[in-house]
Parts: structure tokens; C-alpha cells; sequence
């Protein structure tokens, strides 16, 4: 049950576009929070909440920092933290997950699972993928990036700011030495179809407009588009952690980001799937315990 069942919903979370993010809880994937020693699932499906995947008794396999188990949900609690409303932090139902924590490490997320999910003859490979960025990706990569740059701002997938003064004369002159280009992460990945993987974050400044992008290659070519991490959510990628979760060990991994140490603004997480048609972003999401808005 294992293998299909999560194979099943992978397949159905590569389909749709592939740099949008669905809708909160969608197709089972939620984001799991440490909140003063309880491992939380803020209910954000709704703006009073009440997903009926979170009630009590409910199952998820929750991936980690070092590994993955199943957990239930074993009572609902209010709890802030989660979101925002009129410049305030606003009060929301949460599932309180319980399960074998010291096989997981930081919870990350959490995916709905049926009754009667076991792990057992489970061929799900994972991995912590530690930053490799150096010189070489720049000199394999960098003409690409600037390319894909390039082609992104006369498209309108970059987005300008409206004010952004500059955005005009880039446009009717687009010259990749214009373009400031970092490299932020990179790690080699396993992904099936591909014979040199590799995940990057990306940052491209075209005058006084920013994106920041997610991205996969093979050897010296992208693969698929940007899969934009907006920066709205505030931590630096530098403060960010990957791991892979591949649930059937076959080469069609997820890709899982999320915050350790407490940023200024609040906890992190971020979730994809990588194919060989490119990455796909499923879920994005933070904590916000000090209201942003409100500075």
C-alpha cells in the first residue's frame, strides 16, 4: 500500500503547472511546526478552519529532518503563530501530531495517508542534502541562467516592480551582462530520465527587480522552469535546509526545505517535486509569530 498509494498522489502533485503552488492542504500535504515541544498542523484550509483531514485519529506520514514515520493526530489546540489577520496574529485551530519522533528529526511536512498505511517493505530512500555550491556550477551553468533570465523578463515571468525605472530599457536591450547572477544552493539529486541532476536556488537582479528561483539541471541544461520562492517568505535561502524524500526509491524525489534555527520573521517550509520535466512547487508556507505587517 505504501509504494502505490504515494506514488499515486506524486504523480497527480507533478501533473498541474509547474511553478504554482495549489491551494493550502491540497492533495494531502501540510506543513508540520515545532511549537514550544508540540508538533503542530495549523489549520489554514479555511479562514474559521476545519479540515476534515486533521481530525483526531487522522493519519500522516510526517517527513523530517532525518527520516520519515507515520504519526496520528491525536487532539486539536488553539495556537498562534500560524497566520496574520488586521496586523495581529490570529488564533487557529491546530492538530497536535503525536508518533516516533526520534526517528524523524525537525518535522517538515506531512502527507495524509489512509488507514491501515504501513511502512512496512517500504523502498523510500532519503537524503540530506548539504549546500555544494562552488565555482563550478557557476562556469557549467551561468550562460544557461542568464538565457533563461533573459527569455523570463521578455516573457513577463519576471516580474518588474512597478516602480522599477530601469525595467523598460533591459526590455529593449535585454544583454545578459545586465543581468546580477547568484548561485545561492546547489546539490546533486537523483531523479529518473536524468544522467546528471542537479537542484539549484537561484537569484537573478535585473535593475532593481529581484526573483528567486528553485530550478533543476542536467549537467549544463535546465530542465523545466523556475519554480519562483517568492520572497515574501523572509529567510535568506542561506538559512534554509534540504533533504530528498523518495517514496518509492524510483527516482521521483521530493524536495523538502525548512528553517532550524528560529529567523527573525518566523519558521519556513517548502516542498517540491522534481521530474524530469523540471520541479514543481506544492507547498509553500510560514510561521509568523511576530506579524510582519505590522513593522
Amino acid at each position: 500500500m505504501h509504494t502505490v498509494f504515494l506514488a499515486s498522489i506524486l504523480v497527480l502533485a507533478a501533473a498541474a503547472r509547474p511553478a504554482a503552488q495549489d491551494a493550502y492542504g491540497a492533495k494531502g500535504f501540510f506543513p508540520v511546526y515545532d511549537v514550544d515541544g508540540r508538533w503542530l498542523i495549523y489549520d489554514k484550509t479555511a479562514q474559521a478552519g476545519g479540515s476534515q483531514a486533521l481530525r483526531r485519529g487522522e493519519s500522516f506520514l510526517l517527513v523530517g529532518s532525518d527520516g520519515a514515520g507515520l504519526f496520528s493526530v491525536e487532539r486539536s489546540s488553539a495556537a498562534y503563530g500560524g497566520v496574520c489577520r488586521r496586523k495581529k496574529s490570529a488564533r487557529l485551530r491546530a492538530a497536535v501530531l503525536g508518533g516516533p519522533r526520534s526517528a524523524v528529526g525537525d518535522p517538515i511536512l506531512a502527507l495524509k495517508v489512509p488507514e491501515g498505511f504501513s511502512l512496512k517493505n517500504s523502498r523510500a530512500t532519503y537524503e540530506a542534502l548539504p549546500n555544494a555550491v562552488g565555482e563550478p556550477a557557476y562556469q557549467a551553468l551561468g550562460t544557461a541562467l542568464n538565457a533563461a533570465t533573459v527569455a523570463e523578463a521578455m516573457s513577463g515571468a519576471f516580474g518588474f516592480k512597478v516602480d522599477d525605472a530601469g525595467a523598460a530599457a533591459f526590455l529593449a536591450d535585454p544583454k545578459p551582462e545586465k543581468i546580477g547572477l547568484k548561485i545561492d544552493y546547489a546539490a546533486a539529486v537523483k531523479v529518473a530520465g536524468l544522467a546528471a541532476p542537479m537542484v539549484l536556488v537561484t537569484g537573478a537582479q535585473i535593475s532593481n527587480s529581484f526573483r528567486r528561483c528553485l530550478r533543476l539541471a542536467d549537467g549544463p541544461n535546465l530542465v523545466g522552469d523556475c519554480a519562483e520562492m517568492t520572497s515574501d517568505l523572509m529567510a535568506e535561502t542561506a538559512l534554509l535546509r534540504f533533504v530528498s524524500y523518495d517514496p518509492g526509491g524510483k527516482g521521483s524525489p521530493l524536495l523538502l526545505a525548512y528553517t532550524k534555527d528560529a529567523p527573525l520573521w518566523g519558521h519556513e517550509r517548502w516542498a517540491f517535486a522534481l521530474r524530469a520535466s523540471g520541479p514543481r512547487l506544492l507547498l509553500r508556507d510560514a510561521m509568523d509569530p511576530r506579524c510582519r505587517e505590522s513593522f
